[in-house]
């Protein structure tokens, strides 16, 4: 049985329930939630943009919040790149997940931009718990300066020679 398929299309009698009961675990997205810098320090990103996404099969709002991510504490070596899932839970609040962090050979073979870093293959990918909904990436690479997330030193990514690039994650769903 393949995902494309109608659900009256089952193999046994009962899969039409099943796959209707899966749904209520499903976690969306709804629209872009304007993830952004946070402030002008960037310690954690911020969510511009209020809106609605589900949890658990549940809708929830997030508000606009000038701090709404916290980043997992993540050191990024000088020249190195990190990325970081933002997520939502069902009450608003949000975590940063991040992925491995990219040495400085594996961002300059991937491009060395951000979007490059984004869409690199070396990167491994955080496990995210149902309870959270992805709404955006962030993507931090390093400059001249080793970076902590969460940290002061994180706002110095852009003085110090780094780049860094938020994208928005809009109609991401998955069943668990």
């Amino acid at each position: 049985m393949g995902t494309n398929r109608n659900l009256t299309d089952a193999a046994l009698g009962f899969q039409a329930l099943i796959d209707v009961l899966r749904s209520a675990s499903m976690n969306y997205n709804m629209a872009a939630k304007g993830c952004v810098s946070g402030q002008n320090s960037l310690v954690d990103p911020a969510l511009s943009t209020a809106g609605s996404f589900v949890v658990g099969g549940v809708f929830a709002t997030a508000a606009a919040s000038s701090s709404a991510f916290a980043l997992e504490d993540t050191l990024v070596p000088a020249y190195n790149a990190v990325n970081f899932v933002l997520c939502l839970n069902a009450a608003g609040s949000g975590i940063g997940y991040a992925t491995n962090v990219m040495t400085s050979a594996q961002v300059s073979a991937a491009g060395g931009t951000p979007a490059a870093v984004l869409a690199a293959s070396a990167i491994t990918w955080p496990t995210i718990p149902i309870t959270m909904t992805p709404v955006g990436i962030y993507t931090v690479i390093a400059g001249a300066v080793s970076h902590v997330s969460g940290s002061s030193s994180f706002s110095l990514v852009t003085s110090a020679g780094g780049s860094h690039l938020f994208t928005d994650i809009a109609s991401y769903n998955r069943n668990v």
